[in-house]
């Protein structure tokens, strides 16, 4: 096994005005420091001339992002809890703010077949299928630190041969990267046996700060003219075309006018997003942006990956407490997941899912903030 070096260094505290009111605050790191499985857990701040983020190494989770709108104020944009312990133990959102993997997004009935043999997998989407790597995902785990400097933070896992019933040993590095206005994520992988890979994040973003109303009127663009389609658990090997459909947001819209619809794609998913749309064009590209028009902030999502997962936060029930103890409402967040489309391991017409020893996988992303005045 190769060895990690953990590299901490100290940074200064600094204050900002959070979303949560008028008193200067960033989440105490204190309440991160713990061990979990042997690796020792903790809170690590990051900044540019524009951003600050803060980082746990369980789960590789995004706290807090604070993003200046167009008065100068900075602005939390991302949904979050003020310990560890309540993402250990969520009340509902499992996959706040975390990477998701090895595979993201949906395995159907829990099973792939590759070079003949058939792999099973543990069932933890409804007893059915395998959700974001199963009961034990990358966003469960604690990741090595091996480097965090004042602007980035480069974390490794194992995930082991046999792990949720996916082969071989799987080596992954991810690279959180903060440039002036944009968060750059890297990741990459190598294997010593061949098994799918699809590494995703999962950030929960309000643009007017948590607890700050509804993503309802955000304007928002996707250059994608299909999605993938389901039925019930089952991912379909149809891309099911959006021109004509309230969910066409080619030409920019609010994101309420298809939640506020009859859109039976739209009503199938408790009245909301959770559909994978397939990006058009090839390599790094912008996938999809976000416009608050209350505060000017606009958020624009670049990606090499053919799929986009869009999640309106509908599954959110009010049940869990974010970091301005308030608590997370349905509807209150909007979520870019840049990825291969869902069940890719079992559908040959799906951009090719599999990594072989010898390969690496790459996946680049950027989310990249500026204000519309």
């Amino acid at each position: 096994m190769m060895k990690i070096t953990k590299i901490i260094i100290a940074l200064g505290t600094v204050l900002f005005l959070n979303a949560c009111g008028p008193k200067p605050q960033l989440v105490d790191p204190k309440g991160f420091v713990g061990e979990i499985d042997g690796v020792e857990t903790g809170l690590y701040t990051l900044k540019s001339s524009t951003l600050t983020m803060q980082v746990t190494n369980f789960g590789g989770r995004v706290v807090s992002l604070f993003v200046p709108d167009k008065d100068g104020n900075l602005v939390d944009v991302m949904l979050g809890h003020n310990t560890l312990d309540e993402y250990v133990n969520p009340k509902r959102e499992r996959f706040l703010c975390s990477v998701v993997g090895p595979v993201a997004n949906r395995i159907c009935n829990a099973t792939y077949t590759y070079d003949g043999q058939t792999y099973n997998l543990c069932k933890n989407h409804s007893g059915k299928g395998t959700l974001h790597g199963g009961f034990k995902g990358l966003d469960s785990v604690v990741w090595d630190v091996v480097e965090v400097n004042k602007s980035s933070i480069v974390l490794h896992y194992l995930h082991a041969d046999g792990t949720e019933g996916f082969p071989g040993n799987l080596h992954i590095y991810m690279t959180y990267t903060l440039k002036d206005g944009t968060w750059r994520i890297d990741y990459s992988a190598k294997t010593d046996k061949t098994r799918p890979v699809n590494i995703s994040n999962h950030p929960y973003f309000n643009l007017s700060g948590e607890a700050n109303g509804s993503c309802h009127d955000y304007i928002m663009y996707v250059n994608a003219d299909k999605f993938v389609g389901t039925s019930g658990l089952d991912v379909l090997e149809e891309l099911i075309p959006l021109d004509g459909t309230v969910m066409d947001y080619r030409t920019p819209h609010r994101v309420g006018d298809a939640l506020e619809s009859d859109n039976p794609f739209i009503k199938r998913s408790n009245t909301g997003f959770d559909h994978n749309y397939c990006i058009n064009g090839e390599g790094f590209r912008k996938a999809a942006s976000l416009y608050n028009p209350l505060n000017g902030i606009f958020l624009e999502v670049y990606s090499d990956q053919p799929g986009l997962q869009l999640y309106s936060g509908q599954w959110i029930n009010g049940k869990e407490i974010g970091k301005c103890g308030k608590p997370l409402e349905r509807y209150s967040s909007f979520t870019f997941e840049t990825q291969n489309y869902p069940d890719a391991p079992n559908k040959p017409s799906f951009p090719d899912p599999f990594l072989k020893p010898g390969e690496e996988y790459t996946h680049t992303c950027e989310y990249r903030f500026s204000v519309n005045k």
